[in-house]
């Protein structure tokens, strides 16, 4: 019937702020109910009364302790008033209750009614955004200093961010004909500044290109190195591509750069590289910009390198692993995992939180696109560009939608409802008797 530091505890745990009178009173009660001081305790009945607050939830059960405890005759009273009152909370007397009034005839159907006398609460979440567990996001960009310089040279954004992966897709693709040199550091601007002057990549000039464009759209994008099984062998064994949240999809979208192409289910849907993993056979292979579809036989063969993936940040595998590449180096990598779903957040997703008071409680959100530029509430009586919202106490059911806005628009809305009931409404127990 405490808190940890002793001082009582009110009905629904909130803190209180009372009167000086109303607080030294509140002490005295509660010395008397600690140090079992019974008829101190029942002395100061008529003025716990005037503490409407406390009364039926504290001191009524209390005194009805103390009066048991030295045979008064208002004991089984006082219990009555209490759970007239509206006392539902027995625990908090430690057993006292039941030892002093378990043997009378009325206590069985005294403790159905302590039971019925819990209300529903009057305002109830039954369903908000939660972006769970995620690791952090790493992105794959150009230097800041360097973006300016990238930007000039990009083909302007479309009007979505699909589209307009697509199309820096198509441009990265037959921006060079592919072949087997490499540049020493990852840089966009380097690598087209070279291709300027007669020279030619290789896959992974291609990803470095594609991520940082993406990035300078402002398109979340991570660069992905690709392995074949027994990778620690041989030659070839490797492939560097791509990967990019997109809005307008809600997903992240696997883009191979060389090839110009992104993988489909068989309803074109475009995958990810973590439902890529998972799979046993190869899926459609599409180039960009068209409905050319790779014959089954190349599709195949790039599909071998679904093995294992290291994307910018993280290395995972859910099989053994072995972590030198073609036996010429270590795959570097800040983090191993052995899941990638933590490694791909839902960037539509935002988290909720709570401030405010009773009269007036309050929902906050967070996103947590990189590129997210705030929240947009949908409300019954239209769109409000707010992170946080006071929450309408009118009895009934109510909903809104939470979106992230985004360079290209709005990402996927999140759902959030809440039921308001009527004040007293109780719990359904059945028949009281």
């Amino acid at each position: 019937m405490t808190e940890a530091d002793g001082s009582p505890r009110p009905a629904g745990g909130r803190p209180e702020h009372p009167s000086r009178g109303l607080a030294e009173l509140r002490l005295r009660a509660e010395a008397c109910l600690r140090g079992d001081r019974n008829q101190d305790l029942l002395d100061l009945v008529p003025e716990l009364r005037a503490d409407h607050e406390w009364w039926c939830h504290l001191w009524a059960p209390g005194a009805a302790v103390a009066a048991r405890r030295i045979g008064a005759e208002v004991a089984l009273e006082l219990l009555e008033e209490a759970v007239a009152s509206g006392f539902s909370q027995p625990e908090l007397f430690d057993g006292e209750l039941e030892k002093l009034f378990g043997e009378e005839a009325t206590w069985p159907a005294l403790h159905r009614r302590m039971s019925a006398n819990v209300p529903l609460p009057q305002l109830e979440l039954t369903d908000w955004p939660d972006p769970g567990p995620q690791l952090p996001l790493v992105l794959y960009s150009i230097a800041a200093e360097r973006l300016d310089l990238l930007l000039t040279r990009l083909p302007p954004p479309e009007a979505s961010a699909w589209q307009t992966t697509v199309r820096l897709l198509d441009w990265v693709h037959h921006s060079w004909r592919h072949a087997n040199d490499h540049v020493d550091e990852p840089d966009a601007v380097t690598v087209l500044e070279r291709v300027d002057a007669g020279e030619r990549f290789a896959c992974v000039e291609y990803s470095i290109v594609l991520s940082q464009a993406l990035n300078a759209l402002r398109i979340p994008a991570r660069r992905v190195d690709l392995r074949q099984p027994a990778h620690h062998v041989g030659v070839g064994r490797g492939h560097v591509v791509s990967e990019a949240w997109i809005d307008d999809l809600d997903r992240w979208v696997l883009l191979d750069g060389q090839n110009g192409a992104y993988w489909t289910d068989t309803d074109g849907q475009p995958l990810g590289l973590h439902e890529l993993l998972k799979l046993d056979a190869p899926p459609r292979l599409v180039r960009a910009g068209s409905s050319e579809v790779f014959p089954p036989g190349q599709a195949a063969a790039w599909f071998t390198y679904f093995t294992s993936a290291t994307t910018t940040g993280y290395t995972w595998t859910s099989a053994p692993f072995a972590p030198v590449f073609q036996g010429m180096r270590v795959i570097q990598t800040p983090r191993l995992v052995r899941d990638g779903a933590a490694v791909h957040p839902q960037l539509s997703v935002v988290a909720t939180g709570l401030a405010g008071t009773v009269e007036r409680p309050v929902v906050r959100f967070q996103h947590f696109h990189p590129y997210g530029e705030g929240i947009r509430l949908h409300l019954g009586d239209g769109p409000v560009d707010a992170d946080e919202w006071a929450l309408d106490l009118t009895p009934g059911e109510h909903e809104l939608a939470v979106a992230v806005v985004t360079p290209y628009g709005e990402a996927a809305p999140q759902r959030f409802a809440y039921l308001v009931r009527e004040p007293g409404q109780l719990l359904d127990h059945g028949p009281v008797v």
